[in-house]
């Protein structure tokens, strides 16, 4: 792996070999300089300079293998809340790197029919998951079911984590830095687009984190209902010291709900007819209220002309 302009990944890491001849000679340099030839002085000197040349060629070798590994397993990335950063000037948004043409064209590489064997779970692991459900209620084997399944730096056939996603989209990059956003920038508009179970709600919960923290107020619309998402929203603003700044509004639990008075305030008393009329259906038993089918004026214009009328009433009393 290198910086050149073509780049050859999904292949054998052949530079294991010029590292391993490499270690080999600097070891017969240091143990048996005679074997070479060379005086101790010349002997030591030439295995710094092959040990040297190896640990290069191994460094190669491993962006190599950690570059296929990435292809076939999909990392995953998660931080506790207290370790989320907070500040007044950027927005964090995660790991990830800036796309280019080089990942382009690594991507576009791994759909080559050749690469297959690099890309793909090879045939121990797609055993591996057969036998994770065929051995999961046989007394015995249950046991080994549950070592295969468990996620952990043990286990070369653990299953890919459930977080959806192609693995091939992480491993174009390897090294992955820091993402930041400036505050300023967001007046703008954000789309975040992905499939279910991509992690969306959890790059909300992210934002509404430093948000809260930041003193910020934050209206947060879920038409979904997550309650994942609501326990977050609430323990962060718990964290944060601001649990009485924490309203709910769901029309679902008016016993938790907080209250909302669509006809609380308005500026003149149209606005209250216009509101109420708004809500009804234009069809059906309601038409007769939200239109003018039964009534000679709509229902905010009756409501101003009985204000009028009114008024003259008080005017012609006093």
């Amino acid at each position: 792996m290198s910086a050149h302009p073509i780049e050859a990944l999904l292949r054998p890491p052949v530079e294991l070999w010029s590292a391993l001849v490499a270690f080999a000679a600097a070891a017969i340099a240091w143990l048996a300089p005679w074997a070479l030839m060379m005086p101790p002085g010349v002997a030591t000197s030439a295995g710094a300079g092959l040990a040297l040349i190896g640990l290069l060629r191994g460094r190669q070798a491993w962006r190599v293998i950690r570059y296929q590994r990435h292809m076939r397993r999909l990392p995953s990335y998660s931080v506790r809340a207290s370790q989320i950063p907070v500040s007044r000037q950027k927005l964090f948004l995660g790991l990830g790197f800036r796309w280019t043409q080089k990942h382009t064209q690594r991507l576009r590489d791994t759909i080559r029919p050749d690469v297959q064997r690099y890309v793909q779970p090879g045939p121990v692991y797609q055993w591996a998951r057969r036998k994770e459900v065929a051995w999961e209620s046989i007394p015995l084997l249950s046991l080994l079911a549950h070592l295969l399944r468990t996620r952990a730096w043990w286990n070369p056939l653990a299953p890919l984590p459930a977080v959806g996603g192609k693995p091939a989209l992480h491993a174009v990059e390897p090294d992955e830095q820091a993402v930041w956003m400036d505050i300023g920038e967001r007046v703008g508009h954000t789309l975040v687009l992905g499939t279910t179970r991509v992690g969306k709600t959890r790059l909300a919960e992210l934002l509404i984190t430093q948000d809260i923290r930041r003193g910020d107020v934050v209206i947060v619309f879920d038409p979904k209902g997550d309650a994942g998402l609501l326990r977050r929203v609430y323990a962060e603003a718990k964290r944060a010291g601001r649990a009485n700044d924490f309203y709910l509004f769901h029309l679902g639990f008016p016993q938790v709900s907080a209250r909302y008075n669509a006809i609380g305030n308005f500026s003149r008393i149209t606005e209250v007819a216009t509101r109420i009329a708004n809500q009804l259906p234009s069809e059906g038993n309601s038409a007769a209220f939200s239109h003018s089918k039964s009534f000679p004026l709509q229902l905010p214009e009756y409501l101003k002309l009985r204000s009028l009328t009114d008024m003259l009433k008080e005017d012609s009393t006093v």
